[in-house]
């Protein structure tokens, strides 16, 4: 994956190598929200490398892993999590959360 900015590239690179899910998709999708999240720490919601990881995140090649990510066990893990998924769900136009089952 190719970024325009050479610190996301570098941040998403080292976090790609260090992802230990053994799916592509979601190598990649671990490695950009971790990038996002380093950035958005150090720079706030608005920095461009923030919007960057955003943009590749809903990258329609990246849709389905995506969608894996947060339909693993454990994809809840705190309220800034759920609150990022809440985020890109409403940015993708699809819940990407874990359906519960409805009731019968």
């Amino acid at each position: 994956m190719n970024f325009t900015d050479p610190q996301l590239q570098k941040c998403y690179d080292r976090n790609l190598a260090a992802a230990p899910e053994s799916s592509g998709e979601l190598r990649q999708v671990g490695a950009l929200i971790a990038a996002h999240d380093v950035f958005r720490m150090m720079e706030g919601p608005h920095s461009p490398r923030v919007h960057e990881a955003i943009e590749h995140l809903l990258l329609p090649t990246l849709r389905p892993g995506l969608r894996n990510w947060y339909r693993r066990p454990g994809a809840e893990a705190d309220s800034a999590a759920t609150e990022f998924r809440d985020q890109l769900s409403q940015l993708a136009g699809e819940r990407l959360e874990i359906h519960a089952a409805q009731p019968a």
